[in-house]
């Protein structure tokens, strides 16, 4: 290796080097020219105070290694286009560029040739591993555009003003293990000046048909959202981000959603903690879902809210406290137009869910505006509904069977039938409710 070395602006690595330590201002940054590179910072600090361009840059390399490098300034710490098997190991980046504060809304769908700021940008990598990273305090931690086989871990994205790690049409990846709280954006609306947290910041994002990704035992605490995934662009492109498993992540205390995932198909939502939000998950637009042995507790409107979706099975999570524990709903007004047949939720199989202590514990209803159809199918089997106000109310709904459920201690209402809705109601347990089943007019 090549020890000790002082990097010049512009310098071409092409063979293993380890920097001098020392802090160097490089306004071109360092390029690694050769395969199989190894770059050491050793106590190196790579400056640029005019934001712009990227501390290290490798395109079209394969097996390059950078390790224990510090930058501030630039664009983007480090940059890696059309790479193969890279590893970015313990670096630490601060500063890069950032833009313009309370008055934007951020935007999901940027191409690669209008990427924002990064620590580090990776375009069009196969293979590697980001690990051990601290990235925090800037706008974004890690972008991955039209990546595969990345493995991002053990990395601390906190405190960024847009995204801790961010997705676009990238596929196979494992996100583990990261630190990615309080990636979140105040932003004053234009209509009328009220200033909240939200601005589409979040820990995790996956967009443009970001696929069987996994996403796992990471920390989104106090997230603009704690994960969102949206898969849809707003001219009604789908772009949805299918066959993927969030599993075993801490998404609480987001003042928006813990979990938001829209337009997307074949997505499973294991023993997350969606707790202490304004929504613990939100789903609209989506199906074939699986939502399963999660905790979701004390969520100001709902604990699970699906607009427009079908064919999910909701099974073994505690819903615990919310305004409404599980809300199944269309508001009326237009379908998208690109989505045609999603005009009512339908087709939800509810099984084995603790539901206790929230306003209503499980609603569905379809909104006025919405004719000729109505939200159906829903089956709710062997789920307790405890000491909630009401435990489960229909309005507008039809082909519903509750079969096997446990109705206790509900202080107003066990089962609510607003109009006449078509619920089936099986074998099910009822015990010191005010009232086990009552109807209301709609």
């Amino acid at each position: 290796m090549n020890d000790s070395v002082i990097p010049v602006d512009g310098m071409v690595i092409t063979e293993d080097t380890r920097l001098a330590p020392g802090v160097y201002t490089l306004r071109e940054g360092l390029k690694i020219g050769a395969d199989g590179v190894t770059l050491e910072g050793s106590g190196a600090l790579l400056v640029n105070p005019e934001h712009e361009g990227a501390a290290v840059q490798i395109d079209g390399r394969r097996g390059v290694t950078v390790r224990g490098l510090s930058t501030s300034g630039f664009a983007h710490g480090i940059r890696a286009d059309h790479c193969r098997d890279l590893t970015i190991e313990q670096v630490r980046v601060r500063d890069t560029a950032e833009i313009e504060g309370i008055d934007t809304f951020l935007y999901l769908w940027l191409p690669i040739e209008q990427v924002y700021s990064a620590a580090i940008l990776l375009h069009d990598v196969q293979g590697g591993v980001v690990r051990g990273g601290d990235l925090q305090h800037q706008m974004n931690g890690i972008l991955l555009y039209a990546c595969s086989g990345v493995t991002v871990e053990q990395n601390n994205a906190s405190f960024n003003s847009g995204w801790g790690v961010y997705l676009s049409g990238s596929n196979d990846n494992v996100i583990q293990d990261n630190r990615l709280d309080f990636c979140n954006r105040v932003y004053r609306r234009p209509e009328n000046g009220l200033v909240r947290v939200e601005a589409d910041a979040a820990g995790i994002v996956m967009v443009m048909s970001s696929c069987r990704n996994k996403l796992l035992r990471n920390s989104c605490l106090c997230g603009g959202d704690g994960i969102f995934i949206a898969g849809c662009t707003p001219d009604g492109e789908r772009t949805t981000c299918d066959d993927n498993l969030i599993e075993d992540n801490d998404c609480r205390l987001s003042p928006n959603n813990a979990i938001e995932s829209t337009f997307s198909r074949g997505n499973v939502f294991r023993r997350n903690d969606c707790s202490r939000s304004n929504y613990g998950f939100w789903m609209g637009y989506s199906w074939d879902n699986v939502v399963e042995d999660n905790h979701i507790e004390f969520n100001r409107w709902v604990g699970i809210a699906i607009e427009h979706g079908h064919n999910f099975a909701i099974r073994n999570n505690r819903i615990l406290t919310n305004g409404e524990g599980i809300r199944l709903f269309t508001r009326g007004g237009l379908t998208l137009q690109a989505w045609q047949g999603w005009e009512v939720s339908f087709d939800f199989a509810i099984d084995d869910n603790l539901l206790e202590a929230n306003r209503i514990a499980f609603n569905a209803y379809t909104g006025a505006e919405i004719q000729g159809v109505d939200g159906h199918g829903y089956t709710l089997r062997r789920n307790t509904f405890r000491d909630n106000r009401i435990g489960a109310r229909f309005l507008r709904v039809h082909d519903c069977l509750l079969n096997d459920n446990t109705f206790t201690g509900n202080v107003e209402q066990a089962v609510l039938l607003v109009g006449q809705p078509g619920v089936t109601l099986g074998d099910n347990q009822f015990a010191a409710n005010h009232q086990d089943v009552g109807a209301v007019e709609a």
